[in-house]
């Protein structure tokens, strides 16, 4: 185990079932039993996961075989939530934190095992190919295929496992989201990805506040007001 500083807080890296993983604590002093789960590209755009910190929130990371939602990710995320529940008191359920890609994996998670997800934080998230920029569009469909054991593309074309056929399971299990998006993102474009959640949830009647950018790109993935989002999860995570 390697015990290093995060913006002022501890963190521990450790292996969890041969992955990768790490934990990091808020201040003693406000230390809550609540988390939050970054899905993927730990330590980029941190803003909201230092802030909730600073609310006694823990921070955590398991690295992922891909970026693609596999059930195997999945399983390992729900493994490592019952070793932290279990070895530091943390709560079962944690707030995902899903921003790009990590959107894809937030909701994959949340889908497989919605009783360990308090709620799900998705900043620009891609869902699935549609409206992804066309300079990604085909090393990212090969990796999905690779990721996914799909041998042609006829077998990828008809799949419905995409995050954005997920949506239901999310909605069914009232599963609060605070999604944030650029209104000009030309990498994932708006829909179907996240005016997609926008839209769905607002028909089902589900728990979700948004967000939006009116002259953002993808980047930066920060929110507009970081108080009023975290406001917003404090409220409503189950």
């Amino acid at each position: 185990m390697k015990t290093s500083d995060f913006f002022g807080y501890k963190r521990i890296d450790f292996e969890f079932d041969g992955r990768e993983a790490l934990l990091v604590f808020p201040k003693e002093e406000n230390k809550t039993s609540k988390w939050m789960l970054k899905t993927e590209y730990f330590g980029a755009f941190p803003e909201l996961e230092i802030a909730m910190l600073g609310r006694g929130y823990h921070l955590a990371y398991i690295k992922n075989n891909n970026r693609w939602g596999t059930d195997d990710d999945q399983t390992a995320k729900r493994d490592f939530a019952e070793f932290l529940s279990r070895e530091y008191g943390l709560a079962r359920r944690c707030v995902c934190i899903g921003m790009s890609c990590g959107g894809w994996e937030a909701v994959a998670f949340a889908a497989l095992y919605p009783s360990y997800v308090s709620l799900l934080y998705l900043d620009a998230p891609l869902l699935s190919f549609f409206g992804l920029e066309d300079r990604y569009l085909v090393d990212w469909i090969e990796e999905h295929k690779k990721a996914r054991g799909y041998s042609t593309g006829a077998e990828r074309f008809i799949c419905n496992e995409l995050p954005i056929h997920r949506l239901p399971i999310l909605a069914d299990n009232h599963l609060p989201v605070a999604l944030v998006y650029g209104a000009k993102d030309t990498v994932v474009k708006p829909m179907p990805n996240a005016l997609a959640v926008k839209e769905y949830y607002e028909w089902r009647g589900a728990p979700i506040k948004t967000w939006c950018k009116p002259e953002c790109d993808h980047h930066p993935h920060v929110a507009v007001d970081l108080e009023e989002v975290m406001d917003y999860i404090e409220a409503t995570e189950l």
